[in-house]
């Protein structure tokens, strides 16, 4: 008779290694025993669940497991991960498996080198296509916009994956739909993201998920557009999209039509008179209006206010189209000690003030430390704008290049000419260059002074945010008192000049 051995789930990983673990250190034979998950039934001939390590007759529950004396045997790492991934897979007879393998990989070590063997092929089999799954529902999980009582959006996606992988899957669309209100439905279990948190609950029906929404007619004509039918290979297509995706796919009701008027449409292609290509390629030239201030302004905070509307008013700058705003200048002016960084970032865009973000904090305790009261300083960015690029919903900050700095300068010079610092002091590479004008390398240039026109001086030091993204906790440590040093040394010579 049959040993029933029982999981909490079908992914139960955990439970199954402790099992596994036990049975082997008791000796209990792969043939002896079967694996089943949660409450089904024994059979009329089975013995009870065998739990090891507890007393015969002891009533227990799936996935729990006295400890058992364990005997000296250590397997691969490489087996652990195996199993792992291949317990995702829907075979029931997985459990079963891998516990054989586990039990043979006591006597033959290089098992899992062997890779021609009936088991280890298999295990890779699963793992291929547990792999499988998971990139098809990367890729043909479509989600749907739904309006909730409270007039927010929410996006709902159905898809039937054909093996366990739901959490598996669960970092890549977090990580991808960071910002939105989504639900991902399937037959076995769903997947619930508020914006903050994951949740799981019980699987649902196809019904459970709505049908269409706005945004699919859109999507249909975009794909209708791009199908290009001198490059169809049908084969290729169902090797990549299997047609048992194509029932949950807003697009699959075009592709048949598609794929049989694609002969016709190539040969009218083909017979099409010839175009003539636009050899024209239009650049965008930064304009070289300087924002020239008025002479009898004086008054230093008048200035900047209207440079600062001059500049939102402007139309030079190709960054602000995609930006929220433009991140202005804060603090006094006239300054003895002018702080220049990079750009803004991804908070600092949303709220329109610099230095406000994790960089922002850390710098206001190197100032703290230095002996520097913000408020008695001027903050401002050599770009006044966040650059970025979008990955899925997430913006993604970008590096400015040599055109970015060249964009604003004109009016870096104007708000330095408004402030009239003493000293500027050049948070990171990017801000280094616009004041210096020459591309500096920050290891071999940081706390050196810089002479600038007006008996005015630039020190150029680390950006916090680089501080911040140190490889350890003592390479950051050592970057940060070199920051604090330096700000020191910023301080200590605007006292200077101005007693």
């Amino acid at each position: 008779m049959m040993q029933i051995v029982r999981l909490v789930n079908e992914t139960d990983f955990d439970g199954w290694r402790t099992a596994a673990r036990a049975l082997l250190a008791q000796g209990v034979a792969p043939e002896t025993l079967e694996w089943r998950v949660g409450e089904e039934s024994n059979g009329l001939f089975d013995l009870p669940d065998f739990v090891p390590g507890t007393p015969p007759g002891q009533p227990c529950k799936p996935g729990q497991f006295s400890p058992v004396p364990l005997t000296e045997f250590k397997v691969p790492r490489e087996f652990i991960e195996l199993c792992s991934k291949a317990i995702l897979h829907s075979d029931p007879t997985r459990f079963a498996l891998l516990y054989r393998l586990l039990w043979r990989l006591k006597q033959e070590p290089k098992l899992l080198q062997v890779s021609f063997d009936p088991d280890v092929a298999k295990v890779q089999f699963m793992i291929k296509a547990v792999r499988r799954d998971l990139h098809k529902m990367k890729a043909f999980v479509r989600f749907r916009e739904i309006e909730m009582e409270n007039g927010e959006s929410e996006f709902i996606a159905w898809f039937e994956p054909g093996h366990h992988i739901v959490q598996a899957a669960a970092p890549f669309f977090t990580g991808r739909f960071t910002n939105m209100r989504w639900s991902i439905l399937t037959p076995e279990i769903c997947m619930h993201w508020d914006g903050d948190s994951l949740s799981y609950g019980p699987g649902a029906s196809k019904a459970d998920a709505p049908v269409d929404d706005a945004g699919e007619d859109l999507w249909r004509s975009y794909y209708r557009s791009i199908f290009n039918p001198a490059r169809l290979k049908v084969s290729a297509m169902l090797a990549q999209m299997p047609k048992k995706y194509w029932r949950n796919l807003p697009e699959a009701p075009l592709i048949a039509g598609l794929i049989a008027d694609s002969s016709q449409r190539m040969d009218n292609m083909i017979i099409a008179q010839p175009t003539t290509p636009q050899r024209k390629i239009v650049k965008y030239v930064a304009k070289k209006t300087s924002p020239v201030l008025d002479p009898d302004m004086n008054d230093a905070s008048h200035a900047l206010r209207m440079l600062n509307e001059r500049m939102q008013a402007s139309m030079e700058f190709p960054l602000a189209v995609h930006s929220t705003q433009a991140v202005l200048g804060t603090g006094i002016a006239p300054a003895s000690i002018m702080l220049l960084g990079e750009h803004p970032g991804e908070q600092e865009d949303l709220a329109g003030q610099p230095f406000i973000g994790p960089a922002g904090k850390l710098l206001n305790q190197a100032l703290s430390e230095a002996g520097i009261q913000r408020g008695e300083v001027y903050v401002t960015n050599a770009l006044k704008h966040y650059k970025f690029k979008l990955q899925g919903t997430r913006r993604v900050r970008m590096l400015p290049g040599l055109g970015d700095i060249r964009t604003y300068q004109p009016w870096l010079q104007g708000e330095i000419a408004i402030v009239q610092p003493r000293i500027v002091v050049a948070l990171g590479t990017v801000a280094a260059h616009a004041i210096t004008g020459t591309a500096l390398e920050m290891e071999a240039n940081r706390g050196k002074l810089f002479q600038l026109q007006e008996n005015r001086q630039a020190l150029v030091t680390y950006h916090p945010s680089f501080v911040l993204r140190s490889q350890d906790e003592v390479t950051k440590k050592l970057r940060y008192e070199k920051l604090v040093a330096d700000l020191r040394l910023a301080a200590s010579i605007a006292m200077a000049v101005t007693y």
